[in-house]
């Protein structure tokens, strides 16, 4: 039977949490679910288009399957707390996935920021927003989420990354708030073509074009 199964209510916590900002930014937005091992992957590109994800420990199958994320948020909400023996898949949309996903190993830690410098930079891109007027409000914002907010570099290497990936971060409450003591950092890391952002709560990627957002030093 194709079944999802969560290793403990927190996981189902966290998938409920994921798919239901994604379906909050997005209403028809599909995820696509890998296993590997004993860790679920979930994914879903943003409507501004950037890819994110949430790990979790479980497993599917099949192993690679993609659903639609309010069909999956309504499935988790009716079985509650009772998943030991599997929540049985919506209607698969396989079809409808159009991005590509992440190499899964191979990353390079570049640095690591922290979340306050993400959060700051956000906060500055929504004020200039709200200073430009109504009519040009779309053609701004389009072109805030493409100014490069944030160049790291590391291992040899140079990430320069657009604003909206960081926004995408934030979106999805990833970037936990810091607490007793402990930094609320952001490991930027890269691997082939990609780079992964990873905070506390999930990862959001830039898929670089050749030229384009990671070079050489």
């Amino acid at each position: 039977m194709s079944t999802l199964r969560l290793a403990a209510p927190a996981d189902r916590g966290d998938l409920a949490s994921f798919l239901g900002r994604a379906v909050a930014l997005d209403p028809a937005a599909v995820t696509r679910l890998r296993t590997s091992g004993q860790h679920v992957a979930a994914y879903v590109r943003l409507p501004f288009g950037v890819l994110v994800s949430r790990t979790l420990a479980g497993a599917g199958e099949p192993a690679d399957v993609t659903v639609g994320a309010a069909d999956l948020l309504a499935a988790l909400d009716a079985a509650g707390t009772h998943l030991d023996r599997g929540l049985r898949w919506p209607r698969p949309r396989d079809a409808e996935w159009r991005a590509a996903l992440p190499p899964p190993g191979g990353w390079q830690l570049l640095d690591s920021v922290p979340g306050e410098v993400v959060r700051a930079l956000v906060r500055s891109a929504r004020d200039a927003l709200q200073a430009v007027p109504a009519g040009a409000a779309a053609t701004a914002g389009e072109s805030l989420l493409d100014h490069e907010a944030l160049t790291v570099a590391g291992a040899g290497r140079t990430a320069t990354l657009p604003l909206r990936v960081l926004t995408a971060l934030t979106r999805m409450g990833f970037v936990a708030q810091p607490a007793g003591g402990q930094a609320d950092l952001v490991a930027v890391s890269a691997t082939g073509g990609w780079v992964r952002l990873a905070a506390a709560y999930g990862s959001a990627y830039q898929h670089a074009m050749p030229a384009f957002g990671l070079s050489k030093r």
